[in-house]
């Protein structure tokens, strides 16, 4: 794997979009532009705040970064300037970001010398504070994402890939409420990965992604409850008024070697997921839109097939632009689309 020397300048790389499969969703003769290569190794946990600011994790694994680590980056990206600053360092491995109604940035951290906690930081004053950082007194495995619903509860997953950290919880998602309870959802999914809610507030869909060259979690779940023997997929759950589910049901498969990594939703709710196999040297890769029910609406590849890790919407005038981030190097990518970003306001 080789790395990028250091941050470099903002750069427009236009890919056009092949055939018709992106109509409705993307503009016409859109075109893919990277708009951000500041960061060193894996992006993540792409979001906008209320003010149209973008905000993207870098996490700095050791294995690639071995002396002078910064123990992880949070980005910021302003699309009026096109400038991107560094925000957060460390960031505590930061992974999944989210930024909830009340325009919190929401942040989850993961393992490989990381927090291991969910942090919500005030957008204007700076202020951060952990508001978890384990469950029953046990310590939290690696955080990956995370998302929130209309009444503030947070929604996370936490599974382990990689790394010698001790693992002393099941791999699984949590819902973390208002008054600082945190409840195990129980998923049953290998490891889950990407959660989002729906718009209707009904539904938390949640990606999972297997494979048997990840680490084997001794606190299971044994199997995958929906997708065994697969390499994962998005289960889309019921979610009642207490933010409790249950139906579980597949409406994704992953095929083709790459496995869903971060999704994003639109205010019709239909489903942006990134996909990747996580190797930069014979990558797959690729972004699926798809409809609640599942039907598939597009395939929107980045340009050279860069690892699309995670996806979010833009805000304000730059609501119809969809943001991607990319993994090994670390990327920003832009598109313009059809539609609007969904967020809790």
């Amino acid at each position: 794997m080789k790395l990028p020397a250091g941050p470099g300048i903002s750069l427009a790389a236009l890919v056009l979009l092949s055939g018709c499969a992106a109509q409705g969703i993307v503009a016409e003769g859109a075109k893919w532009e990277e708009v951000s290569r500041a960061g060193r190794v894996f992006g993540e946990g792409v979001v906008a705040a209320k003010d149209g600011r973008v905000y993207a994790s870098d996490i700095t694994p050791t294995a690639a970064i071995k002396e002078n680590n910064p123990g992880g980056t949070i980005w910021r990206y302003d699309p009026a300037s096109g400038q991107t600053e560094k925000y957060m360092e460390p960031s505590g491995q930061s992974n999944g970001l989210h930024v909830d109604k009340n325009g919190d940035l929401i942040i989850v951290q993961g393992a490989d010398g990381g927090g291991r906690s969910v942090l919500r930081r005030n957008l204007a004053t700076g202020e951060t504070r952990t508001i978890a950082s384990g469950y029953q007194g046990r310590k939290f495995n690696s955080l990956n994402d995370v998302t929130s619903d209309a009444q503030g509860r947070i929604y996370f997953t936490d599974p382990r890939f990689f790394g010698a950290e001790s693992l002393e919880l099941p791999n699984t998602a949590y819902r973390l409420d208002p008054d600082g309870r945190v409840t195990d959802l129980n998923p049953g999914l290998e490891r889950p990965n990407g959660i989002e809610v729906s718009p209707d507030g009904r539904t938390l869909y949640i990606a999972t992604t297997n494979g048997a060259r990840y680490l084997k979690n001794p606190h299971g779940p044994a199997r995958d409850a929906f997708l065994e023997g697969t390499d994962g997929g998005v289960v889309a759950f019921d979610l009642d008024a207490g933010g409790n589910i249950s139906n579980g049901r597949v409406i994704f498969r992953n095929t083709g070697g790459a496995r869903g990594d971060g999704m994003a939703l639109d205010s019709d709710g239909n489903i942006y997921i990134a996909m990747h196999n996580g190797n930069p040297k014979e990558p797959v890769s690729n972004v699926v839109v798809i409809t609640p029910a599942g039907e598939e609406l597009a395939r929107l590849p980045l340009p050279g097939n860069a690892l699309s890790t995670n996806l979010g919407f833009g805000r304000g005038e730059d609501a119809h632009s969809l943001y991607a981030s990319s993994a090994l190097p670390w990327r920003l990518w832009r598109i313009r689309t059809l539609r609007r970003g969904h967020y809790f306001e």
